[in-house]
């Protein structure tokens, strides 16, 4: 096997790996209406923390295949169409592009030249910005096909779905800069190399 097709067979399998930890995270859940509360943003954030921005993106996509697909991937062990296109399947479509977006960021911090203090305040702000965007876009995203689908206001869908989760989420961002930091250190020879 060449060193590029080991490298793509690495990716891809480090891909479906993440995939598959964004399935079993999505299942840790407290159940509230309309929308319960799950570590799946969690498990977003560490896929872009961890995989580069095109890889981080399919495993989010490969993950909401297969919940459309049908296979109880989705929180409360749900899957099927019907999921992304009910009230709450904006804040679902929205994973691929939050991943994405993190992972950008993480890669854009990376590329900092700078020195030593300014690197490292880098390394932590850039990300950090970049997950706060992409909840963000989640949010907007989510609030907006809530609203359609439900046909509530905006202000209605962004009390019920939004505000009483934002603390939470914050916290989760907190959480994925730290567990981020030292998994990309851990890791760094597996994940990033090649």
């Amino acid at each position: 096997m060449t060193k590029s097709k080991h490298i793509t067979t690495k990716k891809l399998v480090l891909t479906a790996m993440f995939t598959a930890i964004i399935c079993v995270m999505s299942q840790i859940v407290i159940p509230i209406q309309p929308i319960p509360f799950t570590l799946s943003l969690l498990a977003i954030f560490l896929t872009g923390a961890l995989l580069e921005p095109k890889y981080a993106f399919l495993a989010t996509l490969a993950y909401l295949l297969l919940g459309a697909f049908g296979l109880p991937v989705f929180a409360g062990l749900k899957g099927g169409i019907h999921v992304l296109t009910g009230m709450t399947g904006g804040y679902i479509v929205a994973y691929p592009i939050m991943a994405f977006i993190t992972s950008l960021s993480y890669q854009m911090s990376s590329k900092v030249k700078a020195t030593s203090p300014i690197k490292n305040i880098s390394l932590i702000a850039i990300p950090t910005i970049g997950m706060v965007f992409s909840l963000f876009v989640c949010y907007l995203i989510g609030t907006l096909w809530f609203s359609h689908v439900s046909e509530s206001t905006f202000t209605y869908a962004l009390s019920v779905c939004v505000i009483p989760f934002v603390a939470f989420d914050l916290i989760k961002i907190i959480l994925s800069i730290v567990l981020g930091a030292v998994l990309r250190r851990a890791t760094r020879h597996i994940l990033i190399a090649g």
